[in-house]
C-alpha cells in the first residue's frame, strides 16, 4: 500500500451495544457499509483477527491469524505499543469498530468518541494508515481529549405494603326508651236528682242491685328490629407525598499543570 492511502480509524468499545450504536450512527452519516467493519465476542464468529484483518489488507482470504494479533495488527500499519494495546484490549471483551477510507476523518471520530469509542489514548479512536504520513490521533485533529464525567442520581421505587387494616362488626347496646301512648278508660258517674213525690206502688225493701261494668285500655308492648342505618366498608386511594433522602456523589474534572503551562477557559485547574 502506499502513502496517499486514506487511513483506517480503529476505536474499542466497552460493549458491542455502544458498538453497535456507533455503526448505526455512521451509516446514518453517510459513511458505506463496505467501508465498515465491527468486530466483537458475541455477534463475530471469526474474532478480532477474522472480523477485521481482511478488511484493513483487502484481502478476501484473510479470515484467520497468521500468528498472534499482534503480528497481524504490526503487519497492518500500527506500532508496537498500538498493537500490543489493541491486542491486550480485545482480549479483555471490549469490541472493536473500524472505519476504513472515510474522506471526512473529523466527523468519523467524532461519531466513534460519542459513543463510548476509544483508542490507547484511553480517550480517542485511532487513525492509522499504511505510512507515516498517513498516522494521526484524534488529538492531532484538534478533537481534544474527552472525559466522562458521572454522578449518581436517586432512582426511586414504590412498593406496596400492608400498614393496617380495619374490620366492621356488629355491637349490641341496651337503652331505656320511653313511648307515651294515649289510653281510654271508664268511670262511674253518679248523678243524683230530685224525685217526683208521687206515690210508688214498690214497697221499701232491700237486695235491689244495680251493676255498671267498667273498662280500660291497657298497653302491651312487643319488640321488633328495623334496620335503622346501612354501614358499609371500602378502601380508596389517597395520594401523599413522601420525602427520600440520600447522599450521593459525582465526579468532578481536575485539570493538573505541569510547569508553565498556560490553561484557558476552566476554572478546576490545580497547583
Amino acid at each position: 500500500m502506499t502513502t496517499t492511502q486514506r487511513p483506517t480509524i480503529v476505536a474499542l468499545f466497552t460493549s458491542e451495544e455502544q458498538a453497535q450504536q456507533a455503526v448505526n450512527a455512521l451509516r446514518q452519516a453517510g459513511i458505506n457499509d463496505d467501508q465498515i467493519s465491527f468486530s466483537g465476542h458475541e455477534t463475530q464468529g471469526g474474532g478480532f483477527l477474522a472480523g477485521l484483518k481482511s478488511f484493513f489488507t483487502g484481502d478476501s482470504t484473510a479470515t484467520g491469524s497468521s500468528g498472534s494479533a499482534y503480528d497481524d495488527l504490526s503487519g497492518m500499519g500500527f506500532q508496537e505499543p498500538e498493537a500490543r494495546y489493541f491486542q491486550r484490549e480485545y482480549e479483555n471483551g471490549r469490541s472493536v469498530v473500524a472505519v476504513r477510507g472515510a474522506s471526512d476523518t473529523q466527523r468519523v471520530t467524532s461519531i466513534l468518541a460519542q459513543y463510548g469509542g476509544y483508542g490507547p489514548s484511553r480517550d480517542t479512536a485511532r487513525t492509522t494508515g499504511y505510512g507515516a504520513d498517513a498516522e494521526r490521533t484524534a488529538t492531532d485533529m484538534d478533537e481534544g481529549q474527552r472525559m466522562q464525567l458521572r454522578e449518581e442520581q436517586l432512582r426511586v421505587n414504590k412498593q406496596s405494603v400492608e400498614t393496617g387494616a380495619a374490620s366492621l362488626h356488629k355491637e349490641v347496646s341496651s337503652q331505656q326508651q320511653n313511648i307515651d301512648v294515649p289510653v281510654t278508660r271508664e268511670e262511674v258517674v253518679v248523678e243524683r236528682r230530685p224525685g217526683s213525690g208521687q206515690p210508688s206502688d214498690t214497697p221499701i225493701g232491700e237486695g235491689e242491685t244495680y251493676r255498671v261494668p267498667v273498662r280500660e285500655e291497657q298497653v302491651s308492648v312487643q319488640k321488633q328490629p328495623v334496620v335503622r342505618e346501612e354501614v358499609s366498608l371500602g378502601k380508596r386511594q389517597v395520594q401523599d407525598t413522601q420525602r427520600v433522602s440520600d447522599t450521593v456523589r459525582r465526579e468532578e474534572a481536575r485539570v493538573e499543570r505541569e510547569g508553565d503551562t498556560n490553561i484557558q477557559g476552566d476554572d478546576t485547574t490545580g497547583a
